[in-house]
C-alpha cells in the first residue's frame, strides 16, 4: 500500500500559493513549473482541492489563493481531499475467508479493530501538521 504522489503534489501547489501569493500571479502553469509536471495534472489536483474548500481559483487572471490561513489548513484536510479513502477504510479485508477456519471465520472482526486503530492514529498525526509547518520550515 501507498499513498499516491497526489497528496505530496498538493502540498507542494499549496506552498507555491502561499509562498509566492505576492510576488507571482499563481496559475496551474506556473506550478507545474515548480512540481515539474504536466499542468493538466496541477488542474486535476486543483479540482479536488477546490471541492475540498481549501483553494479559490478564479478564472482569467485571477489565479490561485488559499480559502483561509495556511496554519488552519491541515495535512488531513489535504489528504482528505486529494486521496480519497473509499467508504471511510484505509484498510481493505479480503472477503470470502473459510467459515469453518478458526482464523479464516474470525479474521474479518479481528483485522477490522487493528486496522481501525491504525487509521485513526495515522489521520491524528496528519491533522496535527499545518501547511504553515512547512512554510516556516521551507522560509528558515
Amino acid at each position: 500500500m501507498q499513498i499516491g504522489t497526489g497528496f505530496s503534489i498538493s502540498i507542494h501547489m499549496l506552498l507555491c500559493v502561499e509562498f509566492f501569493k505576492n510576488t507571482h500571479k499563481i496559475t496551474s502553469d506556473f506550478i507545474a513549473s515548480s512540481v515539474h509536471t504536466n499542468p493538466v495534472i496541477i488542474r486535476k489536483l486543483m479540482v479536488q482541492l477546490k471541492k475540498a474548500g481549501i483553494i479559490t481559483i478564479t478564472a482569467g487572471t485571477g489565479g490561485i489563493d488559499l480559502t483561509r490561513k495556511a496554519s488552519k489548513i491541515s495535512f488531513l484536510d489535504i489528504y482528505k481531499a486529494v486521496e480519497p479513502v473509499k467508504d471511510g477504510e484505509l484498510f481493505k479485508i479480503h472477503q470470502n475467508a473459510e467459515q469453518s477456519c478458526p482464523v479464516g471465520s474470525k479474521i474479518d472482526g479481528l483485522l477490522s479493530v487493528f486496522f481501525a486503530e491504525v487509521q485513526k492514529s495515522m489521520e491524528k498525526k496528519l491533522a496535527s501538521y499545518s501547511l504553515q509547518d512547512i512554510l516556516d520550515k521551507l522560509n528558515n
